[in-house]
């Protein structure tokens, strides 16, 4: 009995080349072993995957550390509130209130808060960050544009129940502020003014 059957034979008869003859099995695991070899090489390499894929992504800007204290002494908020004051904290910012209560149990405070960069990219787009957020546009109702102090300034006054809110925002080059005194009645805008002046002249 011979060991080639009819369908064997039909390989051969295809396969067949001058040099050798490739059998039925033989021929398909070749086919086989090219199928997965041509598969790994067209497959991405590993570092192509998203995995592998560093993030750009630079996040925002994050301010230096910086004590706000420095720019605004006990002196200086004494001025701004207009009575003796006493330090709160200096923990994200510079705090002080009056000395002793003045109307009603009521205590005036005053507070700064620095926010400073390493470069001016970082604080403009930071800068950018809280104008939006606080809605620092001229023709903003309350809202009053300042000039002559630092690249760009706002000053805002509104009531707040029984007390009233005075800000001034400014921005530089390398850092921006906050300057807020709450008080029982409407605080000086000049009296700001001047405080923000004073701060701004200390920072970069």
């Amino acid at each position: 009995m011979s060991f080639h059957s009819g369908r064997f034979d039909r390989y051969v008869r295809i396969w067949r080349s001058p040099h050798r003859i490739v059998s039925g099995p033989v021929l398909a695991c070749s086919l086989l072993v090219l199928s997965f070899a041509c598969g790994e090489s067209f497959a991405p390499p590993s570092s192509a995957t998203p995995a592998a894929t560093p993030n750009t992504s630079q996040g925002d800007p994050q301010p230096i550390s910086f004590d706000a204290c420095t720019v605004f002494s006990a002196a200086d908020a004494a001025q701004v509130l207009g009575v003796p004051v006493r330090p709160i904290t200096n923990v994200g910012g510079c705090s002080y209130e009056a000395a002793k209560e003045t109307f009603g149990g009521w205590r005036r405070n005053v507070a700064v808060n620095v926010s400073k960069y390493k470069t001016a990219s970082d604080e403009a787009s930071a800068w950018d960050e809280q104008k939006i957020l606080r809605s620092l546009r001229p023709g903003r109702k309350n809202l009053t544009v300042l000039s002559g102090i630092g690249s760009e300034a706002y000053l805002q006054i509104s009531p707040d129940r029984k007390s009233f809110d005075g800000e001034v925002w400014v921005h530089k080059t390398l850092s921006h502020f906050r300057l807020i005194e709450v008080s029982e009645q409407p605080p000086s805008p000049d009296v700001l003014k001047a405080a923000a002046q004073k701060i701004a002249g200390k920072l970069p």
